[in-house]
């Protein structure tokens, strides 16, 4: 029996040094405390060197524990709750151990605890593995809730089962609006087909993951734009039961992208415009000086008068049409001077409300201290004629135009989200209007040549695109904002100009048609029908004529023949010499010529404005007799010289 008992014994011990479990018991009467051999192996204590009583173990205990042990053992001895608790013990050698204390009342005599035994567990290697996988877990949900991408943890019945705050910022939605919550609820209606599909090929297995950019929408039901990258989370069968995706808001990347093929596709048309506007304007310059030329020889009287004046008018409005296209496509040219917004919106008031009639209400705003804009006058009156005619337009029971001005400070942020936009000091001239408004799909292409709001006949599609183009040209940009029934507002923005205002920027009365005072002009334009033109209406006006179909022959007929007065140039001409060019080798042999350059279609040809000086003049093609004669005698009569 003692054999057998001293195996069991032997058993015991190795079973508890296997699982670092050891055994105790206490007399409450005798005080008297007895360890297994594995709680002095635990403690870190020789059996026969360290006595167990509660003292010594007591000084064994971590000091921030002890409190706690001598409290559980209080409640024990109480009879409240058997002890069970963690505590920390400080071996000898200074090593720290997390023990596992349990304790049950083995004896009682009359209602006293009279013994207690219980078990000691080192965990030691228990609290390391969890606290190191809490401190994990703790540092994944702080990357998790702190990363700059959103993350959304999706279940195989594609209800959203985890999403951090980025996702939740991205959407305006909190976390538990978002949970349990269907992925296809929150995706745009356009989007949902191609979402789940690719979803549903993760969850079969016949594909690991996907790349997709896709529509959410936000607590207002806008759409944010985001690039996500989905993969599969496998179970241990290998089948998958969920998804995880990193989710990037790319709302701004697509508006700028938009913003981006808007401009190449306005840029592409304007190449297009701008070449069929210049061919026109050669036809139509050949057409309207012709038909002049034509009426001078017909009694004014007659039939055939009347029909000469209707082709007149006809090919005027298609001058016009030309026009607006070179505003649109950025090659018309401008001849900028320093222009106060509020005395041009104050001057053309007038003109405005007997265009406008008596139903429409005008009402300006015309701020102090407002800067000075740097802009081409003519057009720039043309632009907020149009935008007027708009808004007439679109309040046919008639309503309210306001007209405001303002300065305006672009940031680099603001300018940057813009195409074509520079940041910088801007006069901003506004026209807003009480009318039907438009739609969010109508205004994407509002200010596309031809895109046209009214009715088949009752307008062309122009005037907004010629608004945009003359502001693209001007260094300065367009908006407009509209919601259905709300009305719209077009805001104009122009280049700061610090030099002094000049009232007679564009003064273009035409009066009686001045002739010849015995002057010679030497006319360069490769178009032979517009040059046999010129030619034909300057010669009938007494002019001595040259004519050249190039720079490089004007330049050789100009050796063979007496000195000019005035160089009459096209300014796009074939070879490598274009008309300023031409120009400023003619003022080299002849620095008194003056210059008047014929042009409809301008491009790049005056980014040097020096070029442009009190002894030159543009004349836009096609033009009529009137204008012809009377720039060329305004520019031959002006009595200063060049030095």
């Amino acid at each position: 029996m003692e054999e057998a008992l001293r195996k069991s014994e032997a058993h015991l011990n190795e079973a508890q040094r296997i699982a670092h479990i050891g055994s105790w018991e206490y007399n409450e009467r005798t005080k008297e405390l007895t360890w297994s051999d594995e709680v002095y192996r635990i403690s870190g204590v020789r059996k026969g060197e360290f006595k167990p009583t509660f003292e010594n173990v007591l000084e064994l205990i971590h000091p921030e524990d002890q409190s706690s042990m001598i409290e559980v053992r209080k409640r024990v001895l109480e009879g409240k709750s058997d002890e069970s608790f963690v505590y920390r013990i400080v071996r000898p050698d200074g090593e720290i151990r997390h023990i596992r204390r349990v304790a049950l009342v083995s004896a009682r005599e009359n209602g006293k605890v009279v013994r207690r035994s219980g078990t000691m567990q080192d965990i030691t290697e228990q609290v390391t593995a969890d606290t190191a996988l809490r401190e994990s877990e703790q540092e994944l949900r702080a990357i998790y809730d702190t990363a700059a991408v959103g993350i959304a943890l999706t279940g195989g019945d594609g209800k959203l089962l985890r999403t951090n705050l980025a996702f939740q910022r991205m959407l305006g939605r909190s976390g538990e609006k978002l949970k349990v919550t269907p992925f296809a609820e929150i995706t745009h209606a356009d989007d949902i087909e191609g979402d789940l599909e690719l979803f549903h090929q993760v969850l079969a297995g016949t594909l690991d993951g996907y790349q997709l950019d896709k529509r959410f929408l936000d607590s207002d039901g806008k759409p944010v734009w985001a690039s996500m990258q989905v993969t599969g989370l496998k179970n241990e069968q290998g089948e998958t039961e969920a998804t995880i995706a990193t989710v990037a808001d790319i709302t701004e990347r697509k508006h700028m992208e938009e913003q981006l093929r808007q401009a190449q596709k306005m840029e592409a048309v304007g190449q297009l415009t701008g070449g069929v506007a210049h061919d026109f304007n050669n036809l139509l310059a050949v057409m309207l000086g012709n038909l002049e030329l034509i009426r001078d020889h017909v009694d004014a009287d007659s039939a055939v008068s009347a029909m000469i004046n209707r082709s007149v008018k006809a090919s005027e409005r298609g001058a016009a049409l030309t026009h607006r296209l070179l505003a649109f496509s950025r090659k018309q040219t401008l001849l900028p001077t320093t222009i106060d917004l509020n005395k041009l919106a104050l001057g053309m008031t007038d003109m405005l409300r007997r265009t406008l009639g008596e139903t429409i209400e005008i009402k300006s705003s015309e701020p102090d201290n407002l800067w000075l804009c740097h802009a081409d006058q003519s057009q720039l009156e043309n632009v907020l004629l149009n935008l007027a005619i708009n808004a007439r337009d679109a309040m046919p029971e008639g309503g309210l135009l306001t007209i405001e001005t303002a300065n305006k400070s672009l940031s680099d942020e603001y300018a940057a989200a813009q195409a074509e936009v520079e940041p910088g000091d801007y006069v901003m001239l506004g026209v807003s209007d009480t009318g039907s408004g438009m739609a969010k799909d109508t205004l994407q292409h509002i200010f596309e040549p031809f895109y046209t709001t009214k009715e088949l006949g009752k307008g062309t599609g122009l005037g907004l695109s010629m608004v945009y183009g003359f502001a693209k040209q001007s260094g300065g940009n367009v908006t407009i904002y509209s919601e259905p029934g709300d009305g719209t507002t077009v805001k104009l923005y122009l280049p700061r100009s610090v030099g002094q205002n000049d009232d007679a920027a564009l003064d273009r009365a035409r009066s009686d048609i001045p002739s010849s005072q015995g002057e010679k002009i030497l006319i360069v334009e490769d178009d032979a029908d517009v040059r046999t033109l010129a030619v034909a209406l300057l010669s009938g006006l007494g002019y001595e004529i040259a004519e050249a179909g190039s720079g490089e022959t004007a330049l050789g007929v100009m050796k063979y023949s007496a000195a000019i007065d005035l160089l009459l140039s096209d300014v796009v001409l074939p070879g490598a010499m274009n008309g300023p060019d031409l120009a400023a080798e003619v003022r080299r042999q002849g620095p008194t010529t003056k210059i008047v350059y014929m042009t409809g279609y301008a491009e790049q040809a005056f980014d040097n404005q020096n070029t442009l000086d009190e002894h030159t003049r543009v004349l836009q093609k096609p033009f009529k007799k009137a204008d012809l004669a009377t720039t060329i005698r305004s520019v031959l009569d002006d009595g200063k010289t060049r030095t």
